[in-house]
């Protein structure tokens, strides 16, 4: 996904990229505007790092999660790139969106008015990527590869330490698109999103509706369907835009 940009990550000289990483060993919470909600938490956890936002005792509707600032912007000549990697207890019983949203959009149960994200609903398996302006916009059913079936989203526990293996949430799947603008390959007319999952290129969306009009905010969002304890785990969110 991060093969067309340079690395280490923040490198390129003067106003050629901009960009953001978290690997969550620490949570600063003063950082972000934090949604909470009952007892609900937010935390840094397991080897690595990583952000579990959760409750172990929700209301059913009960939603949670982190906003940054809003000091993202889609443009329509500068690539793109964000990648993040998560966990989730009980996929039927939670819904969540991690990508960039409006700064009104904290409730993950319903799609956001204005964002570019993915996006899981309860009572499905699935994950969709969305990109959506005033309402509407377009998805994606994000895919276990190119010409595969529809990913298949599993609960997540902590797996047992051992010497060879880290306390670590098992079933986790990396979520990446990159954008580009008309023009960026060989014989693309139209702008368009490359989207990743765990790394391989499952699909192409165009990139028809944007949320071209106003700034975002990264977000990480649950929703609680029920009263059952549950968790999102994120091991990383790392986004990279040309300037």
């Amino acid at each position: 996904l991060f093969s067309g940009i340079k690395q280490p990550l923040i490198t390129g000289g003067y106003n050629q990229e901009v960009a953001y990483q978290n690997d969550w060993v620490v949570f600063n919470d003063e950082d972000w505007d934090v949604t909470t909600t009952g007892s609900g938490f937010q935390v840094a956890q397991y080897p690595g790092g990583w952000l579990r936002i959760g409750d172990d005792n929700p209301a059913g509707g009960e939603a949670l999660g982190i906003s940054s600032k809003e000091v993202w912007q889609y443009n329509a000549n500068k690539q793109w790139w964000y990648e993040t990697r998560v966990a989730l207890t009980d996929v039927s019983d939670y819904n969540f969106f991690v990508g960039f949203a409006d700064n009104s959009y904290v409730d993950p149960v319903a799609l956001p008015a204005d964002g570019i994200g993915f996006s899981h609903l309860e009572d499905t398996t699935t994950i969709q990527f969305v990109s959506r302006k005033n309402g509407a916009g377009t998805s994606f059913d994000m895919k276990d590869s190119a010409a595969g079936s529809n990913y298949t989203l599993q609960d997540s526990a902590i797996a047992s330490q051992s010497a060879t293996v880290f306390a670590m949430p098992t079933n986790s799947v990396r979520l990446g698109f990159h954008f580009q603008p008309a023009g960026t390959e060989l014989n693309q007319t139209t702008a368009q999103y490359k989207l990743y999952l765990d790394g391989k290129k499952v699909g192409t969306q165009e990139a028809t509706t944007v949320p071209d009009d106003l700034a975002l905010e990264l977000k990480i969002f649950v929703e609680s369907k029920g009263t059952n304890a549950n968790h999102l785990a994120t091991d990383w969110v790392q986004t990279i835009q040309q300037r």
